[in-house]
């Protein structure tokens, strides 16, 4: 994120007006900018001094440690969303493979025994005989022997 668009953003931050990803992004670039994040702690005492003033609340000692405060429970806020979205996405997967478990022990179930049915098809021998015979017709067609 540019310094342009982190101090643009630095309103909507003290008044909670930011999405969780444009949070993450801000408390990111303010955290590593020195000078957003002067330029944050000056608008956060001014904005809060004002709002304090209009609803006649005593005026606060430490500006610096609320917003610290405010910066913390937003990045708790954001590791939380991430936990509550992975812990989703794992129970989705976890209930995929288990359908896929039940659907696979009922289909073993339907099947269970010897499914099919006795059969006089013998591929391999059939193969081999005609085989067999095709040779020993060859060879009787280009040598001319007699083949038991």
């Amino acid at each position: 994120m540019k310094c342009i668009k982190a101090q643009s953003q630095i309103t909507p931050f003290i008044n909670d007006q930011l999405d969780l990803q444009e949070t993450e992004e801000f408390i990111d670039h303010v955290l590593s900018c020195s000078e957003c994040r002067e330029e944050l702690e000056v608008y956060y005492a001014l904005l809060t001094a004002m709002r304090q003033l209009d609803e006649d609340k005593n005026l606060s000692d430490d500006y610096n440690q609320e917003l610290a405060n405010k910066l913390e429970k937003a990045q708790e806020k954001i590791i939380h969303a991430k936990y509550t979205y992975y812990r989703k996405k794992g129970a989705f997967i976890i209930l995929v493979i288990l359908i896929a478990f039940l659907i696979n022990l009922t289909y073993k179930e339907q099947f269970k025994g010897n499914p099919v049915s006795k059969s006089t098809f013998r591929l391999r021998k059939m193969y081999g005989e005609e085989r067999y015979e095709e040779i020993d017709l060859m060879l009787q067609k280009y040598f001319d022997l007699e083949i038991d």
